[in-house]
């Protein structure tokens, strides 16, 4: 029967209410992991990582996992476990809520229009934007960029919810979000605070610079030269593939179809508004981290690391649209991912080379900051 629901983004909290219908019963299944295209990866070391999923995919509390790890000599391995829908198994193809592993292709984005000279990293926001409520002029892309800027969270307004409340299908623009961003939190410059309002910000100035939306900015200038297919921004543009059940709750114990809800999703935007599978993810990062998406100059720009914000485990540091990271004894670079439907994460290890990627379809209780390190830790022969 249907009930009320109280979801909570496990990152960054905003109580959200939506009339969904409670799951039943779950029957785990796991699929065995895809034979990497060149036919190389070693077949003990796939079955290792298998195990790993498998393994996270029997505890009570933990619905479906999508995952892949790819090793510096461009070998991938991906493999599923789990339930997409009840008495259905998660697959490779299905595609996953994100979250804010959307702000690195944002922020990839803002570096390749600074590359050619399009707007420059210490350009103030009011150069692009002019004069916005609550938003500094002054602070820099750069701030914006590593978290500096003071500026409030719109997704803690709670107008917000009110507006999914009134018009679920409602498709949220960056106008409207930037429009919910209360007074400043702080100075800018004056300590790093993590915001979504940003990365908003950074898709308006990209369309600006670039002349082009957010969405064509990332096909034209990082997904289309990457080859990279299975990704999409709902409310703007198509699925390429099926896109998994959700589930969430505090228990993680009732289904969503998220396609249903374009309000609740289109709050993300340039943000955290993305939905992909691992194998495009770990892919992304791959390339993001070896040069693929912009050149030296700016990949050392991106690597210019502020003090973590402190609220996520792990995380040692912010750099330009990234997050570093500090598994396993050593330093990772990558980002995380928490909403209401999906949660995720990718680490790319400097000292191995080995990326790794996780897509889980829960908001709640989903275990990726102990399952990424566990994938690397497995994958570089630990």
């Amino acid at each position: 029967m249907p009930r009320r629901c109280e979801l909570t983004r496990a990152l960054r909290p905003l109580s959200l209410c939506l009339a969904l219908v409670a799951g039943s019963s779950l029957e785990a299944s796991a699929s065995g992991p895809r034979a990497p295209d060149d036919g190389g990866f070693p077949q003990a070391l796939a079955n290792s990582l298998q195990a790993a999923v498998d393994q996270w995919a029997e505890s009570p509390t933990h619905r479906g996992v999508s995952a892949a790890v790819l090793l510096k000599s461009g070998q991938e391995w991906i493999g599923v476990a789990g339930v997409e829908a009840d008495g259905k198994a998660l697959g490779p193809e299905h595609l996953i809520w994100i979250a804010s592993i959307t702000k690195t292709m944002t922020g990839a984005v803002i570096m390749s229009l600074a590359e050619e000279e399009l707007l420059d990293l210490e350009d103030p926001v009011g150069k692009w934007l002019g004069e916005l409520p609550n938003i500094d002029p002054e602070i820099t892309i750069r701030q914006l960029l590593n978290h500096t800027n003071g500026l409030a969270n719109y997704t803690k307004n709670p107008d917000l919810q009110a507006a999914i409340d009134a018009d679920g299908a409602h498709v949220f623009t960056s106008d409207e979000l930037v429009a919910l961003v209360g007074p400043a939190s702080f100075a800018r410059g004056e300590r790093t605070q993590y915001t979504n309002t940003a990365f908003v910000l950074l898709g308006m100035i990209g369309a600006k610079a670039g002349g082009r939306p957010i969405t064509e900015l990332w096909t034209e200038r990082l997904w289309a030269p990457l080859g990279l297919e299975q990704i999409f921004l709902p409310g703007y543009q198509e699925p390429p593939g099926p896109v998994a059940t959700s589930w969430y709750g505090p228990r993680s114990d009732a289904e969503v179809a998220p396609l249903e809800h374009m309000a609740l999703l289109t709050m993300g935007n340039g943000a955290f508004g993305l939905f992909s599978n691992a194998d495009t993810v770990a892919r992304w990062a791959h390339e993001l981290f070896n040069g693929g998406a912009f050149g030296e100059a700016m990949g050392s720009e991106m690597l210019q690391f502020v003090p973590a914000a402190g609220n996520i485990r792990g995380e040692s540091g912010a750099g330009l649209g990234i997050r570093k990271y500090d598994y396993l004894g050593r330093e990772q670079w990558g980002h995380s991912g928490g909403s209401p439907l999906g949660t995720s994460l990718v680490i790319h290890d400097e000292q191995t080379g080995i990326t790794v990627a996780v897509l889980m379809n829960q908001g709640s209780n989903a275990d990726h900051f102990t399952l990424a390190p566990r994938l690397l830790e497995i994958a570089q022969g630990d």
